[in-house]
């Protein structure tokens, strides 16, 4: 049993270490997506109200959609509490990515209940998602996809217990960790009603039996969901809808070719292996991929190659495309972040696939696993040379590097004689770094605080002629011949603001 427990320990502790290293640091800079998630979290925390001054929201306003409440209404709690820095911001989607790692552990010792190795492949796989590299990109930025699929796995563990032990109390957990992942991100809306209606009938001999169970838990989920379906009818929540192929006016053929080829673009080794189909830099390092070559390697011999195959193939299967149903049903390019929910379906196949060849082996059984493990390690190695080396000299743009640092030093001015800061806003969104670096209130915002800033796409040398400005241009700006006073640098190296102080 301490072995176990140690066992376990250590892959938590890798998890841990993995994920908490230089958060703040790599990706260096902050996506607008996680200004906008703080901001928003901050205006609640202090004045129940958001940016756009609605009281409470379900669906948060956001650069050009609706955002999912849960992330937002989370964060303002660690910004309270460490401060408006993006350590902070991303230190609970860190902790949703270990969670999530102990929660696939559970899971799986429930999965393989009447398996004899069953903690051995418990333990396998929480170690393939502490060190999975599409799950360590979404643990160390602030975007809602990781916080779903935590609560996800909660979700699907408190289910697989009440199958064992048929008892009320885990099938309503099961209901909350699961209609939170709801309210955490849009994903989730597809696939989780849709994957618990699966396992609900793959059960329902279970269920049968315990019918009292299933009207008190449907009775307390649709409670539980009303913020939600009121939201999706009257409010916001179903905006993302819009996005879907389903609402472009493609003709049925047109229709059906998009979706074969997003369907088979999760597929193609450009996604699985090699990075270049992953959406961006916010989505991933653009030289690997979802999983690693050894896993596809195994699903592969384990799909094609294996007769006899575990039961649990189907659920692994169905885990898998209906992780993948939202990113395949969406209007554009691919995006392991909308798919990320069909990582525990990867992983369980994966495990499938190892435990195949383990049932078969006589004398080789711990050589075979301590190999699998080495190799592993040595991948996960190359990804994180790759990661802390390589990646923030990609990152920058997509980051919007520079933002914070450049508000900050503009907070540090004495600004009492200034008229105005023309501030370029040729890498977008500007404005929501000014609200989260100077912490303005969402109703002072409103009442035009911000009106010393004039964001615009166009600065140029003009702008430095205008008394008492400051002006704060982008690498694109032509601003002559003056040299700028400071100059704030991204993780590439490169100049991304320029700023000038009045003479």
């Amino acid at each position: 049993m301490l072995k176990k427990i140690g066992l376990l320990f250590l892959i938590l502790f890798l998890a841990f270490i993995l994920r908490f290293y230089k958060l703040a640091e790599v990706p260096h800079g902050m996506a607008w997506d996680e200004a906008g998630i703080a901001y928003n979290g901050f205006a609640i925390f202090n004045t129940r109200r958001d940016e756009w001054l609605q009281r409470l929201p379900i669906s948060f306003r956001s650069f050009g959609d609706y955002k999912a409440p849960l992330a937002i209404y989370q964060s303002g709690f660690f910004t309270e509490a460490f401060g408006m820095n993006l350590w902070a911001v991303r230190l609970p989607f860190m902790i949703h990515g270990v969670l999530a790692v102990l929660a696939i552990y559970l899971l799986f010792k429930e999965i393989f209940f009447k398996d004899k190795n069953q903690e051995k492949w418990a333990l396998l796989g929480a170690f393939l998602l502490a060190i999975s590299p599409w799950h360590l990109h979404y643990s160390r930025i602030a975007f809602e996809s990781g916080i779903a699929l935590n609560l996800m796995l909660w979700g699907l563990y408190f289910f697989f217990l009440y199958l064992r032990l048929k008892k009320l109390p885990n099938l309503l957990m099961a209901s909350l960790c699961s209609i939170s992942a709801i309210y955490a991100y849009h994903s989730s809306k597809v696939t989780i009603p849709l994957l618990f209606i699966f396992l609900f009938f793959k059960n329902l001999n279970v269920f049968k039996k315990k019918s009292t169970n299933i009207i008190i838990t449907v009775f307390f989920s649709i409670v539980l969901l009303y913020p939600f379906l009121k939201d999706s009818f009257f409010g916001e929540g179903l905006s993302r809808a819009s996005s879907m192929v389903f609402a472009q006016g493609y003709t049925a053929l047109e229709l059906l070719k998009k979706l074969l080829g997003n369907t088979l673009s999760y597929f193609s080794l450009d996604f699985l292996i090699s990075g270049k189909n992953l959406g961006n830099y916010r989505h991933g390092d653009g030289r690997f991929g979802v999983i690693e070559p050894i896993s596809l390697i195994l699903i592969i011999f384990y799909l094609f190659f294996k007769k006899n195959k575990s039961k649990l193939l189907p659920t692994a299967l169905m885990m898998i495309g209906l992780g993948l149903l939202p990113a395949i049903i969406s209007d554009g390019q691919s995006s392991s972040n909308r798919s990320i929910l069909a990582l525990p379906g990867f992983i369980l196949l994966i495990v499938l696939a190892i435990r195949s060849i383990y049932d078969v082996l006589e004398s080789h059984k711990r050589i075979f696993l301590n190999a699998l493990i080495v190799l592993y390690l040595a991948y996960l190695a190359l990804y994180q040379i790759n990661y802390y080396r390589n990646y923030p000299q990609k990152n920058a743009d997509d980051f919007l590097d520079g933002y914070l640092e450049t508000m900050t030093y503009l907070r540090q001015l004495d600004r009492s004689n200034i008229r105005q800061i023309v501030f370029t806003n040729d890498y977008q969104q500007a404005y929501i770094y000014a609200l989260f670096t100077f912490e303005v209130s969402p109703i002072a915002y409103q009442g035009g605080i911000l009106n010393l800033f004039f964001f615009t796409d166009k600065v140029d040398a003009g702008d430095l002629e205008k008394p008492n400005t400051i002006v704060v241009a982008s690498k694109f700006d032509q601003m002559g011949d003056r040299q700028a006073d400071h100059v704030i640098k991204g993780s590439d190296g490169q100049g991304r603001f320029f700023i000038y102080l009045p003479l």
